[in-house]
């Protein structure tokens, strides 16, 4: 007996169907030469691990990029990442906040890939008062933080809040001092010349 679903697909398309265990291959839309926001589909370029079809596109930005058909059909891929750009560098320049900053090259006080400014501001959100010091509502406890050259050299919980501004404080000392003084040198030695 032929189940209910498969009596409705016709002669020549059921050996196909049962020959891929059951599951209907759809024929593949020729996306080339069409146009999606920035994105000109130029060729099939092969299929994801979903099955879904690889398209080779050309952005308006000359970037070529590869692009699941899905992705493309439904909007959410529009550009290369062009458009995410532009869109941010927008949004940057519109913000009063970021620009009350922009130019002021002391906001950009970069030593050996660490932002000093970023790890001495206390943020306006800050409700413990001390730089990288933070309450965890979930565990109950203070929380203490340094991210340093890309890592979390410091990241640990505290029962009382002074235990986890010490751990911040020495963590500040052992990391963050040292670039102070490099950057402070730095910066007189620029100023003399």
């Amino acid at each position: 007996m032929v189940p209910m679903a498969i009596r409705s697909i016709e002669s020549n398309s059921l050996s196909a169907f049962l020959s891929n265990g059951g599951i209907s291959m759809q024929k593949r839309i020729d996306l080339a030469n069409q146009t999606f926001g920035r994105l000109t589909v130029i060729s099939f370029f092969g299929s994801s691990s979903n099955g879904n079809a690889l398209w080779l596109c050309q952005c308006q930005c000359g970037n070529k990029c590869i692009v699941d058909s899905q992705r493309l059909q439904k909007g959410f891929t529009r550009s290369c990442g062009c458009l995410r750009s532009e869109i941010s560098r927008s949004n940057i320049k519109a913000n009063n906040q970021t620009k009350k900053y922009m130019g002021n090259p002391k906001n950009f006080q970069l030593i050996d890939r660490t932002n000093l400014v970023a790890s001495t501001l206390k943020r306006s959100n800050n409700k413990s008062g001390v730089i990288g010091v933070s309450w965890d509502k979930t565990a109950q406890k203070w929380v203490a933080r340094l991210y340093f050259q890309g890592h979390l050299v410091l990241n640990h919980v505290y029962v009382h809040m002074e235990d986890a501004i010490a751990a911040r404080k020495a963590a500040e000392k052992r990391y963050i001092v040292p670039l102070q003084k490099q950057y402070n040198q730095t910066h007189q030695k620029n100023q003399l010349n």
